[in-house]
């Protein structure tokens, strides 16, 4: 039981008479009276409140939380007393999150319903579990407040950034709307697949003009192309310690993931079959590539428990793994990051006979924190030093993309923050103007 803000002040209201009350008797057990009633009158009131303040509170969630991103968590609360009730919520989610506000104030009308919602943000992926919801209610007179803690222990899982894929969703459903209901299109572009001919147009490519039919119909007749289909596109993850790195609240990993499962829904639309290998010092996880939205739930479902592992990374393994599963052309993505040629020459040499088999496409995620610092002004002699490290660090490592792409091995270099953007219209220049 915890006085109020009222009951503070009216005893704080005693305290002035006191100096009155020692040099006048009766003032004294005026005041020792009033105290008395006044303790009387709070015990009451948190008595009458822990009997007749009937509470019934249920949570509302989404189904899976996204991380990285606030998600909406709605407390209903349901009043079952016949007054009309105050009360202050606390929420307990699981303690590396964060909750905001923290503590929700609510009125509960008699026998009515009442709602609040906070923004919860996860930081990390993976299986988790709601605690307790506390409740402090107040008194009929205003004077005492009284805690109670409601079980509700639920189990929750957070998922990838789901956010960015249902925008996406609702961006591809308003585009593909026609003539009533939707439907799936090849998309134009500079793709090597034949699609028709049709007249030519002053905006279209002169070495798109098909002269026998231009001789046959007597005009000019330009041939269009569109982006091909059904290809093998598969993601390799690397889940070794320079993924771990953190920037912000999220991991390099989990921005490799959120991009992974955003190219999932791109890739929907050009009907490719994808596939997956998660790798560190081992193979983690291989699915063959395959097409659908089944698909997507599959890596889904085997991506939101994928955690860094401070361990080193053994491309070579991962890479005959791929082949030996996969010998048939594919575009291979490879989410990792790259320091010198020295400590990334392993993969290097993997890359290399990667290459021999399918088209490999390097996605590095850069250490931001690195390049901020090399950007900065030294002050004292440490930090000319640590300043002049993280310039050759970078300088090596630009060096050593520099003699991935002399090798053939596309490379695409981009911060944790645009890697999802970066790697999407990667994906679709591929898609529309190369051959994988």
């Amino acid at each position: 039981m915890v006085p109020s803000r009222t009951t503070v002040f009216l005893f704080a209201l005693s305290l002035l008479a006191v100096p009155v009350g020692v040099f006048i008797p009766s003032v004294r057990w005026l005041i020792l009276g009033y105290d008395a009633a006044l303790l009387l009158i709070f015990l009451a009131d948190g008595y009458l409140a822990m009997k007749h303040s009937r509470l019934q509170i249920r949570r509302e969630r989404p189904a899976r939380l996204s991380v990285g991103i606030d998600n909406e968590i709605g407390l209903l609360l349901e009043g079952r007393s016949s007054r009309r009730l105050t009360v202050i919520v606390r929420d307990e989610p699981p303690e590396t999150f964060r909750a905001e506000p923290a503590l929700l104030r609510a009125t509960v009308p008699p026998h009515g319903w009442a709602r609040v919602s906070y923004g919860l943000f996860p930081t990390e992926r993976g299986n988790f579990a709601f605690s307790n919801i506390y409740v402090r209610l107040r008194g009929p007179l205003g004077l005492a407040w009284i805690d109670r803690a409601i079980p509700a222990p639920e189990p929750i899982q957070v998922y990838p950034n789901l956010l960015e894929v249902r925008r996406y969703e609702a961006l591809v459903r308003t585009t593909l709307v026609r003539a009533g209901g939707y439907r799936a299109r090849r998309l134009p572009g500079a793709g090597r697949e034949f699609s028709h001919f049709r007249d030519y147009t002053v905006d279209d490519d002169y070495r798109h003009v098909n002269w026998k039919a231009t001789a046959r119909r007597g005009k000019p007749i330009t041939a269009v192309f569109e982006s091909e289909h059904s290809q093998d596109i598969i993601f390799c993850l690397d889940i070794g310690r320079m993924m771990a790195a953190r920037v912000g609240s999220l991991s390099k990993l989990d921005h490799a993931i959120n991009a992974v499962l955003m190219l999932t829904h791109v890739s929907q639309t050009f009907q490719d079959n994808l596939g997956l290998l998660v790798f560190s010092h081992s193979v983690r996880l291989y699915l063959p590539p395959l097409k659908g939205r089944a698909q997507h739930a599959r890596f889904l479902q085997a991506l939101y428990t994928v955690q860094p592992e401070l361990c080193y990374v053994d491309y070579r393994e991962a890479f005959d793994y791929l082949i030996a599963q996969h010998p048939k052309r594919a575009l291979v993505m490879v989410f990792t990051d790259l320091l010198d040629s020295i400590v990334s020459a392993e993969y290097r040499d993997a890359a290399r006979l990667l290459r021999q088999f399918h088209l490999p496409l390097t996605l590095a995620v850069a250490d931001v924190p690195l390049q901020k610092l090399a950007t900065q002004t030294p002050q004292t002699t440490e930090e000319l030093y640590d300043i002049l490290v993280a310039r050759d660090l970078l300088h090596a490592r630009k060096e050593m993309l520099h003699s991935l792409e002399r090798q053939g091995i596309m490379v695409l270099d981009t911060i944790p923050e645009r890697l999802s953007i970066d790697a999407v219209n990667r994906y679709l220049a591929l898609k529309t103007g190369a051959r994988v």
